[in-house]
């Protein structure tokens, strides 16, 4: 089994690179569970971003109690962008988006 880990500043994900088990609707899929602190402050904004983008509205995004599961289809890497640097976008998003939201109190 093929797991890709990212710990980041406080945002821990961790997805089965595995996808060949998993299909949504005929696609395959990567599925990821990322947890990160103050998730839930940063949650309304990072969600309409994602909508907002046209790479990241092809996740599917759930809350489950203190996280997020993500499934990322495969057929993204048409767009330009690895499973990989999707993980890294959100990361990012999430630690710049809380960092905006510390500085701004």
């Amino acid at each position: 089994m093929s797991t890709l880990i990212r710990d980041e500043d406080e945002v821990h994900v961790e997805c089965d690179m595995d996808y060949s088990k998993y299909v949504i609707n005929g696609v395959n899929y990567i599925p990821c569970t990322l947890r990160a602190s103050e998730l839930g402050r940063v949650m309304d904004i990072l969600m309409n971003y994602v909508k907002s983008d046209q790479v990241l509205n092809q996740l599917m995004i759930r809350a489950v109690n203190d996280e997020l599961r993500i499934d990322i289809p495969i057929t993204i890497t048409g767009s330009g962008k690895s499973p990989g640097e999707v993980i890294n976008e959100l990361i990012y998003l999430i630690i710049g988006i809380r960092h905006c939201l510390r500085t701004s109190r």
